[in-house]
């Protein structure tokens, strides 16, 4: 007998399988360094309006291990992605970014790109802005930042931290960034009592039932 043939085409699933995966994980980043290096590359650009960059999507990863492995070269972990002749900030490695620094007028602020199609929504980056504006102990804004912004800020020792923030990693400190040939010292881990390890610690009481979610809802 002839087995009969399938096709390939677009129909209705008649049935479908969900795989969850869990296991534990090592230190993301190589080596035993607390803080991340970064490159910060103009010539490199990983999304752009009308792409996918706000997706999980393949196309959002694959181009970017070249870049990578160059960055690793350097001596630095991990990309911090720009876009724009501004060179807007827009992620770190795979990871959303978060600049804390204190404005003209002696105000704290925490500030991250906004969603405008380049970044994606990150979990851990909607969840710090929750627990930010909740805390009311600093403003929190959603806007664009540049390189010529941050060193501004780290010029006038006004530049407090920098962090990433992903799923896997959590929060990572960053410590310097390459950016035109200069290595820029962030002092991120220099505080006594840094915001990045208040924001760590307290999703990790969360998520292990240490305090409860200010906006947990209950289960019927």
């Amino acid at each position: 007998m002839i087995p009969q043939l399938g096709a390939l085409g677009v129909a209705q699933s008649d049935s479908s399988l969900l795989y969850t995966i869990l296991c534990p994980v090592a230190n993301y980043f190589d080596g035993n360094s607390n803080s991340v290096s970064l490159l910060a590359d103009p010539s490199y650009v990983r999304s752009w309006p009308g792409g996918c960059g706000d997706k999980k999507m393949g196309s959002n990863y694959g181009p970017t291990i070249r870049v990578q492995r160059i960055a690793a070269t350097k001596g630095r972990h991990q990309v911090l992605w720009l876009y724009g002749d501004d060179h807007q900030l827009t992620e770190v490695g795979t990871m959303n970014i978060f600049v804390y620094y204190v404005s003209d007028n002696g105000e704290k602020v925490l500030v991250t790109p906004p969603l405008n199609g380049l970044i994606l929504p990150g979990v851990i980056r909607q969840s710090i802005l929750e627990l930010s504006e909740a805390w009311k102990e600093f403003r929190v804004e959603e806007r664009n930042i540049t390189m010529d912004d941050v060193i501004k800020l780290k010029n006038s020792d006004r530049l407090l931290e920098i962090f990433g923030t992903g799923t896997a990693c959590i929060v990572s400190p960053v410590s310097s960034i390459e950016y035109l040939g200069e290595l820029l010292e962030i002092p991120t881990v220099e505080h006594p009592f840094p915001l990045y390890k208040k924001i760590k610690d307290h999703l990790a009481d969360i998520q292990y039932g240490h305090i409860k979610h200010p906006w947990a809802q209950p289960i019927e």
